[in-house]
């Protein structure tokens, strides 16, 4: 074997022998090149001894070739790989500004696609949503069953996304019209991931459970899963032909077969969130989280519409707020060789409108919509003397709390009326209220259904707000007195009618409430308990009817007056 390398030293020196070609594919051979080929591997061999003998002595002294450089002299930049993931969460279709944030206009779609844009690094972008992109959605969108925020997305080139409880408010079909398209909707251009969201007749998922993309030369693994509280927080129907699995448990098994499949950067996307309390973050995904393998390195949540930039057992958690006023930028740095993460940092960048152009493509898309909309949205429906707010007095009591259970008790007639506090979105500020303004505060278009209860059941269905997560009920037709340091199941103390007679236990009396929660939905089982009387008609419709038959301008139910709820050590 040297002594062939070495011929080939001495060959590549003298540069070949001359006249000798290589016979071309299919090439016949010419008469008489069999002889001169024998020729020619004697004069080869002449020529190798030669070189033996006189060459050999020089080539023992040639400097050997230098070793490859270790990994550690190798420089970063071509060891290390970087990915940027950037993340949003609950846009709820708001294509216009929602409003202020810190004094300062936030949000739009067309602000927040220069966002992504400002914010992009050629080659090593994901950008990803962690549910509720659609459903309770401004009339700008809700009016055309959200087909302008799936465009919209789309522009923004999305490249990945889940999704959450407010894809499936119409149900599976619904859901699957606005993903992968159908009549009104041209689909998302992107994968919608729904790892634990189960056919339950088959147990398979009803969209992939997972995508890999590759970014500045890894690949990185994306899974999607959807909060455990999906079933009861919509109507019965929208559930039925699903089963949700456990978030973690979902995760780890396919966080597993992606490091089979070779990928070690695992990235959750999560519509499941968290909050921020006095002793720290807690919810559902930073317990969640905490149960995941350590083979997933980030997960983008969702759902609770809070901000988070958190570690859990080594594994970031980022939530950026709401309705598209802020973003999620997550960086990290990856081993080349193995696709494991080396690094990582995340950030929550508010989406402020100074000193930023918003997109002009998505500017145009929504200036479309909005124009289709205006002569209906902005008929202007009443006058109201002061701001409609969600924000709740210390017993949970809100002003528009107080008027939508007053339009839904007056629609059915009924004694009695409880609304969600969660299915109230937005506020609306004193002066002309419109059609569109009243469509954003009550975008999800619930029916209403009349039940019957006794006045023992009625008891405890408001006890029910303070069993497991607290969930507050605005009220209508009734006053009710609490005492939190009570235990579980004693708190509520007195429920009257609202000149304080006692409201009797033995009596029956009507109560209107949404369909969701009249199924017994966010952990009002009693409401199942009543008998159904009737339904009433949508809620947007009784909340509009209402507000059109107040006098034009209308003095707001302020809870300061009207004391609804009180705590026991605010009697007076």
């Amino acid at each position: 074997m040297w002594a062939l390398a070495l011929f080939r030293k001495v060959r590549m020196r003298c540069g070949g022998f001359r006249g000798h070609q290589p016979r071309k594919p299919g090439e016949e051979l010419a008469p008489g090149t069999a002889r001169r080929r024998t020729v020619f591997s004697f004069a080869r061999l002449a020529l190798s001894a030669v070189a033996t003998v006189f060459l050999a002595p020089a080539l023992l002294f040639q400097v050997p070739a230098a070793p490859e450089k270790p990994d550690a002299e190798i420089p970063a930049e071509k060891r290390e790989a970087r990915v940027r993931i950037l993340g949003i969460n609950d846009l709820h279709g708001n294509l216009e500004p929602p409003g202020m944030v810190g004094g300062e206009m936030t949000g739009g779609a067309a602000y927040l696609a220069s966002y992504l844009e400002r914010h992009e690094e050629p080659g090593r972008t994901v950008r990803v949503h962690a549910g509720d992109m659609v459903g309770a959605s401004p009339m700008i969108s809700g009016y055309f069953e959200d087909e302008p925020t799936v465009r919209a997305m789309n522009l923004m080139g999305f490249d990945v996304g889940t999704i959450g409880n407010h894809e499936l408010d119409a149900g599976v079909e619904e859901m699957l019209r606005i993903v992968e398209g159908g009549p009104r909707s041209a689909g998302a251009d992107f994968p919608y991931l729904a790892a634990n969201t189960l056919d339950a007749r088959t147990g398979k998922p009803v969209l992939p459970p997972y995508e890999v993309l590759e970014r500045d030369g890894v690949r990185v693994g994306f899974i999607g899963v959807t909060t455990l509280e999906t079933p009861e927080m919509l109507p019965p129907d929208s559930t039925a032909s699903l089963r949700f699995r456990d978030i973690s448990e979902t995760v780890n098994q396919y966080a597993a077969e992606l490091q089979e499949r070779g990928v070690e950067a695992i990235v959750v996307l999560a519509h499941a969130g968290g909050a921020r309390t006095g002793s720290g973050p807690t919810g559902e995904i930073l317990e969640e989280t905490a149960q995941m393998s350590a083979a997933v390195d980030v997960v983008v949540a969702g759902h609770t519409h809070t901000r988070l930039n958190e570690r859990v057992g080594g594994k970031l958690v980022v939530e950026a707020g709401e309705y598209g006023t802020a973003l999620g930028v997550v960086d990290l740095v990856l081993d080349r060789g193995s696709g494991d993460v080396l690094r990582s940092e995340a950030r929550i960048v508010t989406t402020r409108h100074e000193g930023i152009r918003p997109d002009p493509r998505v500017e145009d898309l929504v200036s479309l919509y909005a124009e289709k909309v205006a002569e209906k949205a902005e008929r202007v429906v009443g006058t109201a003397s002061a701001d409609l707010t969600t924000a709740a007095a210390r017993s949970g009591q809100s002003v528009l709390g107080n008027l939508i259970a007053d339009a839904h008790r007056s629609a059915a007639g009924a004694d009695f009326a409880v609304v969600n506090s969660g299915s109230i979105r937005g506020g609306v500020e004193a002066g002309p209220v419109t059609y569109g303004d009243l469509y954003a505060v009550r975008p999800s278009e619930y029916r209403l259904v009349e039940v019957e209860l006794t006045g023992e059941q009625v008891y405890r269905l408001l006890e029910q707000q303070f069993t497991g997560k607290p969930r507050t009920l605005q009220v209508s037709g009734l006053r009710y007195f609490h005492d939190p340091s009570r235990r579980a199941g004693e708190r509520v103390t007195e429920v009257t009618h609202p000149d304080g007679t006692p409201v009797s236990g033995d009596s029956t009396y009507t109560l209107v409430a949404n369909e969701m929660l009249a199924a017994g939905g966010l952990g009002f089982t009693v409401l199942q308990e009543g008998r159904e009387v009737r339904e009433v008609g949508g809620d947007l419709e009784a909340l509009v009817g209402y507000v059109e038959g107040l006098p034009r301008l209308f003095n707001v139910p302020n809870p300061a007056e009207e004391r609804r709820i009180t705590l026991s050590g605010d009697r007076g």
